[in-house]
């Protein structure tokens, strides 16, 4: 094993999550006796470059072939994406024609964003979701992307103005090719955005159900600078944005093309000043998490015991996580409540708890909620308050909480 930036081997374990299914594995009733797959899981600080990595890789076929997960289905991302390519076209004068690509574009929720503006659009994705993205309209390419692919694209639709990569660029286990190719289908003055989940809020909020198969990595801007810069690339300016708790969005393009912003500096410098470079550090989140894995899976035993019926709200990868690392099954979770049909009527990985519709919720009326997707409680909460949810809800992150 050695680390994906800079190959060095010198690797830190401080945290251990054991054998898991991959978190979005549904599975259907007549696979319930069947063996699940099952890989360690397990997170691993490098001591050379500071990156953050699982210790095993899962066949990428194997986890985003057939997929459940659609970002359509996310609000909070929707409107996210919108005000985002609305930044891309005014910041980087992108003009009608111009050509856009999308990594990880999944149903096509960002691309379609790009229509008001005549920009030409491309997905990039090896999902079931690409389908969706198709039926709208979009034009999709169902396959992975690396250096291979890249030249594919440049040889049919040119160089690309903007390339996004959102909650993907952490999934790629190929790193040096997907890299090999953004440089290659990037236009000279052109600008990459990545997004993924943001190392340092993952580490406040204590959420290691961030954790699972599909990210590969668990990013801090110090190792993507490097990474880039080995790539004749540069980071020019770098934000933190609210999605999925904590993500950090990264502009790159290639070497001296944009003068470096300010923020790449003052972010260096908040990660230096949170310890995020320390062994310490790292160490303390695995002992955060061993204890609250323990304390979590006591109350809910403790109130599935007093009588009450407990659910969770939502079917996310990282409420699989979550519930698997506690050792929480139907036992104790009588079902998850979803709104997604592409997961009503499935059984959850690992602990096979019945995915149903979230309209039981109200008819049922449990009396707990486990709210998985947590980071979404402040919109979620009040939305099934006025549906007319009675219960009490559990919020898992950052503290556990029974609110009424």
């Amino acid at each position: 094993m050695f680390c994906f930036i800079c190959t060095n081997k010198k690797l830190f374990k401080f945290l251990d999550l054991g054998q898991q299914p991959p978190s979005d594995a549904f599975l259907r009733a007549k696979d319930l006796e069947k063996p699940e797959k099952k890989y360690p899981l397990a997170l691993y600080l490098c001591e050379e470059c500071g990156l953050v990595q699982l210790g095993t890789v899962v066949n990428p076929k194997e986890l985003f072939t057939e997929y459940v997960y659609t970002t359509g289905m996310n609000n909070q991302l929707r409107a996210q994406f919108q005000e985002l390519v609305g930044e891309l076209v005014s910041r980087f004068n992108l003009k009608k024609g111009d050509f856009a690509a999308d990594i990880g574009s999944n149903d096509g929720t960002l691309l379609e964003n790009y229509a008001p503006y005549g920009a030409r659009a491309l997905g990039i994705d090896p999902s079931s979701a690409a389908i969706l993205a198709k039926k709208k309209g979009i034009p999709t390419l169902r396959e992975f992307f690396g250096e291979e692919t890249a030249r594919r694209v440049l040889e049919e639709h040119g160089q690309a103005r903007v390339i996004t990569a959102t909650n993907v660029f952490a999934h790629v286990p190929e790193l040096d090719s997907f890299m090999r190719g953004i440089r290659l289908l990037l236009a000279p003055g052109g600008v990459f955005v990545s997004e993924s989940g943001y190392l340092l809020d993952m580490l406040r909020s204590g959420g290691y159900d961030a954790i699972y198969h599909e990210h590969l990595r668990y990013y801090s801007l110090r190792p993507l600078v490097r990474l880039f810069a080995e790539h004749g690339m540069e980071v020019f300016d770098a934000k933190r944005v609210p999605s999925h708790n904590g993500s950090l969005r990264v502009f790159a393009g290639h070497k001296g093309a944009r003068a470096v912003q300010p923020s790449v500096a003052r972010l260096l410098q908040e990660e230096e000043k949170a310890g995020l470079y320390r062994k310490e550090t790292f160490r303390d989140f695995g002992k955060r998490a061993k204890a609250h894995r323990a304390e979590l899976a006591a109350l809910l035993r403790r109130l599935k015991k007093e009588g009450g019926k407990i659910v969770g709200i939502g079917a996310p990868a990282k409420g699989n996580t979550l519930l698997n690392s506690c050792g929480i099954g139907e036992e104790t979770i009588s079902a998850l409540l979803e709104k997604s049909s592409l997961k009503v009527g499935l059984f959850a990985p690992g602990s096979h708890i019945p995915v149903r519709a979230e309209a039981d919720l109200f008819k049922e009326q449990p009396e707990y909620a486990l709210m998985l997707s947590w980071n979404l409680a402040d919109e979620l909460i009040p939305k099934l308050r006025s549906k007319g949810f009675r219960g009490r809800f559990i919020i898992p992150f950052p503290q556990i909480r029974v609110i009424s």
